[in-house]
Formats: structure tokens, C-alpha cells, sequence
């Protein structure tokens, strides 16, 4: 071959050796040694439960838990995911009787303790309620990476929080099993944790 007549055959080659490689690489077993280490939560901060009485961090985590962040005025997505995650308790049974369903405000200015308990106990008994003043909840926040913001008031003088709104599912040792996407169904979210058992 004369120029570069050769080229389109080189390419040809390095693309066919390439594939080879990919198949070779994903047909083999997994590299020994340990797994990697799942993310923690880290940080302490306080709030306050449905009595008013502060509770730290340390005094609620140690323990397998669905986390979730929102408002008792939120009109669809916090009432929904609770709604779903006490479903799935429901239907897991009593392997999930010690997983408790923890939802803490985003809106300390209108979510009192009295609110927030009052709130969830329309999802039943395994969701514990958490409020607190604006620091404790911004310290909750930070230890879970949860964005939320207060948005402009509406005429009528209320307004709306936007907040992210996954699932937190942790383990006994504060590790981050699995962060359940906002819109999973009961099954959905009863799926996860079974595979997290």
C-alpha cells in the first residue's frame, strides 16, 4: 500500500484489539480484596422531637433508618414519600419492624415541635418526627448534603420550601446503604431494602 492507503486498516485494527480488551475486562472476576468503604454520616447536631425536648444526633442514629427531609405544608412530595416508605415497612413485615422512617423539617419557622407531630403521625408509627431552630436544621442539612431554600412568599403570604427529596437509607453503623430517588413507589422502595439487609 502506498500514502496512506493504510490507514483505514490500522483503525480498523486498534478498533477491533479495543473490543477484544472491553470483552477480556468485563469477563473477569472481581479483583479481590476488601469493599469499598460506604460514606457515613458525619457531624453532630441537635433538634428538637415532637415534646420540644432536644435530641442529638447520637441519640438518633446507631440504628437502620429511612431519612427524609421536608415540611409539614408541602403539598405533594414530602406526604407522598411517607406515605410510600410506611407502605414498605408495611409489606417488608417484620424484617423491617426495627427500621424506623425519620423525617426532619426544612421549616423551622413554621414547623413547631407540635406541628411536625401531628404531621406524621398520619403515616403511622414508625415515623419519628424532627424539628429545630434554623441552626440545628442547616447542621442536618450539612451532615447529609441535603439542599433546601425558602422560597419567595406567594399572595396569599404563604410560601413553599424547595428541598431535595431523596430517601437516606442507613445502616446501624451511620453508613449510607442507598439514597432512594424522590418518586420511588412503595415497591420501589421495599426492593431496596431488601437488598440492604
Amino acid at each position: 500500500m502506498t500514502g496512506r492507503a493504510w490507514l483505514p486498516w490500522m483503525v480498523a485494527a486498534l478498533a477491533l484489539l479495543a473490543g477484544l480488551a472491553t470483552a477480556l475486562w468485563r469477563g473477569l472476576p472481581p479483583t479481590p480484596g476488601p469493599a469499598p468503604e460506604r460514606p457515613r454520616v458525619s457531624g453532630e447536631f441537635t433538634l428538637l422531637d415532637a415534646t420540644g425536648q432536644p435530641v442529638a444526633w447520637s441519640q438518633l442514629n446507631h440504628r437502620r433508618q429511612l431519612v427524609f427531609f421536608g415540611f409539614t405544608n408541602c403539598p405533594e412530595a414530602c406526604p407522598t414519600t411517607l406515605m410510600n416508605a410506611s407502605r414498605a415497612l408495611a409489606e417488608s413485615g417484620s424484617a423491617e419492624r426495627d427500621t424506623r422512617i425519620l423525617f426532619i423539617s426544612v421549616d423551622p419557622e413554621r414547623d413547631t415541635p407540635q406541628a411536625v407531630g401531628a404531621y406524621v403521625r398520619n403515616f403511622g408509627p414508625a415515623v419519628t418526627g424532627m424539628t429545630g431552630d434554623a441552626a440545628g436544621i442547616a447542621a442536618a442539612a450539612a451532615a447529609f448534603h441535603v439542599f433546601y431554600e425558602k422560597m419567595p412568599p406567594m399572595p396569599d403570604g404563604g410560601y413553599m420550601v424547595n428541598h431535595s427529596a431523596a430517601l437516606f437509607l442507613l445502616g446501624t453503623s451511620d453508613d449510607m446503604l442507598e439514597i432512594i430517588p424522590y418518586g420511588a413507589t412503595a415497591a420501589e422502595i421495599a426492593a431496596a431494602l431488601a437488598r440492604n439487609r
